[in-house]
């Protein structure tokens, strides 16, 4: 891990010998090194894959099932999440396969984005270390869903992962396009194809989640600090307009209104539930990472990514900084700090913070890089090899620190064991049970598990027969013994029991199927 003065032509500090990215494994190629985090990201996340969750990630599905016959919201009117699930509703059917496809293709595309961005700003081993520390986050690896607990980050159907995604990308091509320069101006040298791609990535970010608008300030900040050329802009504002464009003709088609999503947009927000002081909004951030284990690793990354911006005071490490401004400045005013008997945007929930993931994760370990460069330059200058062990120490050590506290979590993850589990009972008892009934939001994900994983056809052939959640007791058995209950702590504050008609047949993490006791049929 190292800051390389070498290559960035940013750097304030002269060309160091014996860097790490050229003296640490220099014959392994960056792409190799690449496949290797996208590999243990697989790993990580295939570990960690909740079952969906009752609300926003099924409501996107059924919206794209259903579209353009949908109503007038907020979930309808992001098609570049839509688009993408329909497609994928039109190749698997609906079920698990075209629930999760779009999040896992994502997902992969923020990790390799974060690496990209990571090199371009610092270098390959900076950009690793980074790019680990994504993988391994809390906020995106605790994915248990429990009651009393919002967990809607990895592997959920919803925007905030694939917007993250493509204005990460975005910015890696921007910055990368602007490094090659040739022996003339910024991105003399770069292909047409990297803006026009960049401003695909900004304007795509935009239809999945419409709060991808904050990073545009940045980007403009980017092209500045970055002195590309006005045909620069233009090539990256091209396929921005077009995704607009876009957005307006479906919005007319559909809704009979080209800005049907600023309108919706604008009339969104409630009072909050309790409560709310504008200190509460200043503090949304390290109030809602508290209650996600490592919650000091990431606010430690906070420290480090203002430390170097205030101390390097190099472009990336100010740009990184930025980055999480521009989305904790906006959240801030708008989640309680203009008017706490109003919020807009519920900042209390943590996937509307995702998007500052790859700043934090960047910043500090350019930080890191930054200082042992100087530790390397000053105090180990006459032994490189030294320098480059001690770098590597480092890194190592940091994290160690990070993962290790995770990786019970990790590996003691239920995943979605319980619904899967389910499935197979329902489906060896098909005959035998013709109704289950169960409150109106497990109903929503029994809709997922009573088909095969792939989607389409009905692996659960049974009637779904739905009641209120949160009520004080369970359902009484009718006594007929075909009709069964689907149980977890959502529907009912008390568990079913003997006397209320049920037996348990099926116990899985949370979740319980229950039999009638003494059927009259």
């Amino acid at each position: 891990m190292s800051a390389t003065a070498a290559t960035s032509a940013d750097s304030a500090d002269p060309p160091v010998a014996a860097e790490p990215d050229r003296t640490f494994l220099p014959w392994l190629p960056t792409w190799v090194l690449g496949l290797g985090l996208v590999l243990v990201h697989l790993a990580v996340t295939f570990q960690v894959r909740p079952a969906p969750r009752w609300n926003d990630g099924i409501f996107v599905l059924n919206r794209a099932r259903d579209y353009p016959n949908v109503p007038l919201d907020h979930h309808a009117l992001r098609i570049g999440n839509l688009l993408p699930v329909r497609g994928f509703l039109e190749i698997f059917g609906y079920g698990q396969w075209s629930y999760y496809a779009w999040p896992f293709l994502t997902q992969i595309l923020l990790v390799v984005a974060v690496f990209l961005l990571g090199i371009v700003l610092f270098e390959r081993w900076t950009a690793a270390v980074a790019t680990l520390l994504l993988i391994f986050h809390p906020v995106l690896v605790d994915t248990i869903i429990k009651a009393g607990s919002e967990r809607m980050t990895s592997w959920q159907l919803l925007p905030d992962i694939p917007s993250t995604a493509f204005v990460t990308l975005g910015f890696a091509l921007v910055i990368g396009a602007a490094q090659r320069r040739g022996d003339g101006r910024p991105g003399d040298t770069a292909a047409t194809w990297w803006f026009l791609l960049a401003g695909f990535c900004f304007g795509w970010a935009y239809l999945v989640r419409e709060l991808s608008v904050f990073f545009y300030p940045l980007l403009v900040g980017v092209l500045l600090a970055w002195r590309l050329p006005w045909r620069r802009w233009v090539q990256v504002a091209i396929p921005m307009l077009g995704c607009l464009a876009l957005e307006m003709v479906l919005a007319a088609w559909v809704y009979g209104d080209p800005l049907a999503r600023l309108k919706v947009d604008g009339e969104h927000g409630s009072a909050p539930l309790s409560p709310l002081t504008r200190t509460d909004a200043v503090l949304r951030f390290p109030r809602i990472i508290e209650v996600y284990p490592g919650t000091v690793v990431v606010l430690t990354t906070l420290v480090l990514t203002v430390l170097g911006a205030l101390l390097a005071r190099r472009k990336p490490h100010v740009l990184l900084l930025c980055w999480f401004l521009v989305i904790w400045i906006p959240l801030t005013l708008v989640s309680g700090l203009i008017n706490p008997d109003f919020i807009r945007i519920n900042a209390s929930l943590m996937r509307y913070w995702i998007p500052t993931l790859p700043a934090l994760v960047l910043g500090a370990a350019g930080f890191v890089a930054w200082v042992l460069a100087l530790v390397r330059r000053r105090v180990l200058a006459r032994s490189p090899g030294l320098g480059v062990t001690v770098t590597a120490g480092v890194a190592v050590l940091g994290l160690l620190v990070a993962v290790v506290p995770l990786a019970h979590l990790i590996a003691r993850n239920p995943r979605d064991h319980a619904w899967n589990a389910m499935r197979s009972y329902l489906h060896a008892h098909d005959k035998a049970v013709s109704t289950v009934i169960t409150d109106d939001r497990d109903a929503l994900v029994l809709g997922i598990y009573r088909r095969d994983p792939e989607g389409g056809g009905l692996a659960v052939h049974t009637t779904i027969e739905r009641v209120p959640h949160a009520e004080k007791q369970p359902p009484e058995s009718p006594g007929d013994p075909h009709t069964y209950l689907i149980w977890t702590p959502g529907l009912s504050k008390h568990k079913p029991t003997v006397a209320d008609g049920w037996r348990e047949v099926l116990h899985e993490f949370q979740l319980r199927l229950y039999a009638p006791t003494n059927p009259t049929g």
